[in-house]
């Protein structure tokens, strides 16, 4: 073991900087690790002092298995963090997590850049896409999805915020959410189903927020969309979830102006990418789930006896785009939304019919994405960003300077390099493919090194480590135990720290 110890320390390795610790940076980082040529010593940041990013504050605590990515990256993590060479390592390979620190703030990008042989962006997308309609800004009761989502999954950033620790939530009995994607959908079987023990007791949810929520009597979830049924951007496994809180009397509603099964014909639109498998089960779905109980054909669609309504419902609402937010003068909070009618042309564009109506609403959501943020120094390292679309401007995951010039030594992966778009699945597969050009580059220079020492980067900033996050880790799981759930997040940056030491 001495032995390898010293062989370890001898080896040269190409050091490589991965900016985030999200789906796309771990995965980024796993490859590497996993699939490089020659020794590398990997190295992930993270501005927080935990990692896994979107998978820890994202993902719907009620859908533990998407977050099974997490033990992946721990594994991947636990290999490697010693850089010993072994049968499970023998290129000694080496991996770090320095969590707490910002780069472009704590650790300028140029500096990374010129003391790595690679660096690659993975940082997401921390900005919110934006309505751009008079009283988005300037209205309580006024969310973004990013913003809500963060706070009932604990983000530290978002945990203390008084935009919604402070909200009056006894009032919330409308609620709006402009989008109908996953995200929305999440969003609508937090608000409806808060109450119910049985879904949320088990799960990693804030229990600070859970206990808030439980204050709203909300009675109508409405998911507004611009664009059609067919358009929708949800999946069907959490389309079906949503249905199935019927068992708990919470029931589903779609107009029948924008849905009736007689409305789609699959014969004349065969080998239409729009009518796949997945759409005719979709409309299979609505079919059975809007008739009454015993009206219904299929067995799947029967599985929980019908129970007495409590007064809450959701809605898939189409072909209406927001135009303004109407709030009480006196109060400054949000009363109701205004909308124009919307119609889908024969060329598949969306136009306003000139007809407007008012929802009254006490919440308002906007579902419409996440929107990816420059770094700091962004500007003066001339870094190529497409502010519209929210990304980093690249090609193939090489970034790009605002001439279209590659910048040397540095990539990026995930939804910074393409826009928040995708589930972790396609977040995986653009890592993989952005770790092969970065290996192939690595690869035809091994001869040159660029030698770091990553303590003195970080002189006069604390941070955490790999070992600080297992110490953090073992707390939250063994409080989380001791409430049956699998995990109580520390929901605070100093007591993370704490805990860290």
């Amino acid at each position: 073991m001495i032995f390898i110890r010293q062989l370890s320390s001898q080896v040269e390795r190409k050091s490589v900087s991965v900016v985030g610790s999200g789906p796309s940076g771990f995965y980024t980082a796993y490859h590497l690790l996993s699939k490089s040529p020659i020794p590398l010593h990997v190295t992930i940041w993270e501005k927080l002092p935990v990692p896994f990013g979107l998978s820890r504050y994202g993902v719907a605590p009620d859908h533990p298995e998407v977050k099974n990515c997490e033990d992946t990256f721990t594994n991947c993590a636990e290999q490697y963090i010693s850089g010993e060479i072994n049968d499970k390592n023998p290129l000694g390979h080496k991996f770090d997590f320095i969590g707490g620190v910002k780069i472009g703030e704590d650790v300028p990008l140029k500096t990374l850049i010129d003391n790595q042989d690679a660096v690659i962006l993975s940082y997401g997308c921390g900005g919110d896409k934006r309505l751009g309609i008079p009283g988005e800004t300037d209205t309580a009761g006024v969310l973004s999805s990013r913003e809500f989502v963060s706070w009932y999954n604990g983000h530290p950033d978002f945990a203390s915020k008084e935009k919604l620790n402070s909200f009056d939530w006894s009032r919330v009995k409308n609620v709006a959410i402009i989008g109908n994607g996953n995200v929305a959908l999440d969003i609508s079987r937090v608000l409806l189903s808060n109450g119910i023990p049985e879904i949320w007791d088990k799960t990693d949810i804030s229990k600070h927020a859970l206990n808030i929520l439980k204050h709203a009597p909300i009675e109508t979830v409405k998911m507004i969309a611009r664009r059609d049924f067919i358009h929708s951007k949800f999946t069907n496994k959490e389309f079906r979830e949503l249905w199935e809180l019927e068992k708990y009397g919470i029931k589903g509603h779609i107009s029948s102006k924008y849905f009736s099964e007689d409305m789609f014909d699959f014969e004349k639109h065969q080998g239409s990418p729009l009518y796949d498998r997945a759409f005719k089960r979709r409309v299979e779905m609505c079919s059975e789930y809007l008739k009454p109980f015993d009206q219904r054909l299929k067995k799947n669609y029967k599985k929980f006896p019908p129970v007495n309504p409590i007064g809450k419902e959701w809605e898939l609402d189409y072909l209406k785009s927001p135009v303004e937010i109407i709030k009480d003068d006196s109060s400054g909070k949000i009363k109701g939304l205004k909308l124009t009618e919307n119609e889908v042309t024969q060329d598949n564009k969306v136009i306003s019919t000139g007809k407007t109506l008012q929802y009254e609403v006490d919440l308002l959501i906007t579902s419409l994405g996440y929107g990816g943020i420059p770094l700091q120094d962004f500007k003066t390292l001339d870094i190529g960003f497409h502010d519209s679309r929210g990304h980093i401007i690249n090609n193939n995951g090489k970034v790009l300077d605002n001439k279209g010039q590659v910048v040397p030594h540095l990539y990026t992966s995930g939804w910074i390099r393409k826009g928040s778009q995708g589930v972790i699945a396609s977040t995986m597969m653009d890592a993989f493919e952005v770790g092969d050009n970065v290996l192939a580059d690595l690869y035809a220079t091994r001869d040159t090194y660029k030698h770091t020492d990553l303590a003195q980067l970080l002189r006069t900033h604390r941070h955490t480590t790999w070992f600080d996050w297992q110490r953090i880790d073992k707390h939250e799981r063994d409080a989380g135990s001791a409430e049956g759930r699998p995990r109580a997040k520390i929901e605070d940056k100093e007591e993370m720290l704490e805990y860290a030491q």
